[in-house]
């Protein structure tokens, strides 16, 4: 990595895998800043305008075209280049009334997928944490680093307590109303998000729980052909059909 105004960029032959660039055209490329997503799994947004959606040719267009607010995440105007997008964020260009999706894939880890309107409007979020706070209400720590306050009118007997570490939570975007509630349960749908299957998807059929050094595991069905995968690895996508426009994998 190459000290650039606080580490902005990084050689490109250094950069993850699933980074589709050519690696041998310029020696450098943008580093996502800090955010709701890991480094090793998201897409700087300059490299999003400039690689996947081709607008522009190069960084300085692309820098001034996200800098103007051509572009947002999450129905929110993004100005950073370096912002990181990651898993199920969604890019809209008002503009030209385009909308995109960031889901796993096989080949590239991460991928654009065009979605409609309508859809740009909402987002899947796993709950990767929970806490009380004061007052007794509950907090949601979900996978895009926001948070979701759940308030609680009786401490002692909360019955809004009814989420669980592994739920996803469909909401509405940008104000965050929690639409509909997945739970992490056999029979429902689900898609392998990280690991040597990622981009897979299909019934949830088995969920075996380890306790010590050996890692909880899930399998997951399509088409009769059965996959096995990490519990950390699995992010439900809904109960008899999809929330989400999917695509072909």
């Amino acid at each position: 990595m190459t000290r650039h105004g606080g580490q902005k960029i990084l050689k490109r032959l250094n950069t993850p895998k699933y980074i589709q660039i050519k690696r041998k055209h310029g020696k450098f490329f943008v580093n996502p800043s800090p955010g709701p997503h890991p480094k090793r799994f998201c897409l700087p947004l300059l490299h999003i305008v400039r690689d996947l959606l081709k607008i522009v040719d190069n960084h300085r267009e692309a820098k001034k075209l996200i800098g103007l607010g051509y572009f947002k995440v999450d129905r929110k105007k993004v100005k950073n280049e370096r912002y990181p997008v990651g898993l199920m964020d969604v890019i809209s260009i008002d503009d030209t009334n385009t909308h995109y999706r960031i889901v796993p894939d096989s080949h590239y880890g991460l991928i654009l997928h065009e979605i409609p309107e309508e859809e740009s409007m909402v987002k899947l979020c796993r709950i990767e944490q929970k806490k009380t706070i004061k007052g007794g209400h509950i907090q949601l720590n979900l996978h895009d680093g926001r948070n979701i306050l759940i308030r609680v009118d009786d401490p002692t007997e909360p019955e809004e307590d009814i989420y669980k570490c592994m739920d996803v939570l469909k909401i509405s975007l940008p104000d965050q109303e929690i639409l509909k509630k997945l739970e992490f349960k056999e029979n429902n749908l689900g898609l392998i998000m990280d690991g040597k299957n990622i981009g897979k998807r299909g019934k949830i059929v088995k969920i075996e729980k380890r306790f010590g050094p050996k890692a909880s595991l899930v399998s997951i069905e399509n088409e009769d052909v059965l996959t096995e995968t990490l519990y950390d690895y699995t992010f439900t996508i809904g109960e008899k059909d999809p929330e989400l426009t999917l695509y072909e994998n």
